[in-house]
């Protein structure tokens, strides 16, 4: 058993605090509410730890506690934590340097899913939602989809945080790893010769979705189906581990994706059928925009789509296979901490 001691404004950010999850951590990590019960001490941001108070920097050169940062978030490990490929690294508070140990999208076994990725396992709403709207989708056939597209007044919609700011834009070539906030705003800024638009707080809108005093991914799923011809679903950041719940999301509101994935990435692994989704890896904004005004919609795109719904509908109704992805997720996690606290 390792007694883990959670500490943060992201702490309920980390792995360990979802509902979800929480069971199949039982009788392998047990959390600890005071910091000298702890064997690890677990942090989610760099940013937490940076301002960590004086009481634990003391702890640790006490104790000599083993530190972590259990990240969920590439953009946090990318924009903030600037190492995301070091396993170690010393991070400067306010009283001292402390040693590190990151795990991560990049290092590690944890996030290395073989089905089902590690964002939509932290809330069964995801894939209750998908399972509903894969089923109705997966009855609809090819000549349906085209009519139902047709008569969609909007080419396509954005949902994502607006973030212009150039140090969005970084790179690690040989991780495949980079950030895309502010290519992805460029891109729908570019977008003009299409009817367009760009919903969320960021884009003027007048809530964000930590906001809704409902469920956000409810309302984003009822606000977005059948709204659009495509709709934008490329992540803040390309990691070929990291999908979230986006693409997802876009292929149950009968939408075609757009998203962002070079050969290496994940998403490749369920043979979706290329003409199903867009797929705007290594082009320019601009270039991007270009193609998404060149996209048909014709017979070979709506059977794509087609069996793009029922490969998704297969995903969504396995709940063995959901049920297996967080028991790995689970025992890789327990195993990544043990190592910690060796």
């Amino acid at each position: 058993m390792i007694r883990v001691f959670k500490f943060g404004r992201h702490a309920h950010r980390t792995p360990l605090s979802y509902d979800a999850l929480r069971n199949y951590f039982s009788g392998k990590i047990r959390l600890v509410d005071q910091v000298n019960q702890a064997d690890v001490i677990i942090f989610a941001h760099i940013l937490d730890l940076e301002s960590a108070p004086h009481f634990l920097v003391e702890d640790w050169r006490r104790s000599r506690r083993a530190i972590a940062i259990l990240s969920e978030e590439p953009f946090w490990d990318t924009i903030w934590g600037k190492r995301p490929l070091d396993p170690l690294i010393y991070v400067e508070t306010r009283y001292g340097a402390l040693p590190v140990v990151q795990i991560n999208h990049q290092i590690g076994a944890v996030f290395e899913f073989t089905h089902v990725p590690y964002y939509v396992l932290t809330n069964y709403r995801f894939q209750k939602a998908y399972k509903r709207m894969f089923q109705r989708n997966a009855r609809k056939r090819a000549s349906e989809w085209l009519r139902d597209w047709s008569a969609r007044a909007i080419d396509v919609s954005f949902m994502f945080e607006r973030r212009p700011e150039p140090y969005h834009w970084v790179q690690w070539p040989s991780a495949n790893l980079i950030g895309l906030c502010s290519w992805r705003t460029e891109f729908a800024q570019c977008c003009n010769a299409l009817n367009v638009e760009r919903l969320g707080k960021s884009w003027g809108g007048k809530v964000g979705r930590f906001e809704l005093k409902t469920d956000w991914h409810a309302d984003k799923l009822q606000k977005l189906d059948g709204r659009a011809r495509m709709l934008g679903a490329i992540e803040n950041t390309h990691q070929p581990r990291y999908i979230t719940e986006k693409i997802f999301d876009a292929f149950s509101c009968g939408s075609l994706p757009i998203y962002y994935a070079n050969p290496s990435h994940k998403i490749h692994d369920y043979k979706l059928p290329t003409e199903s989704w867009i797929n705007v890896s290594g082009l320019s904004p601009e270039e991007a925009s270009e193609q998404l005004r060149e996209q048909s919609f014709d017979n070979a795109v709506a059977q794509a789509y087609v069996e793009a719904q029922q490969i998704l509908l297969a995903l969504s109704s396995n709940d063995e296979l959901w049920h297996e992805e967080r028991k790995r997720f689970a025992r890789a996690t327990t195993e990544a901490l043990n190592e910690v606290c060796k």
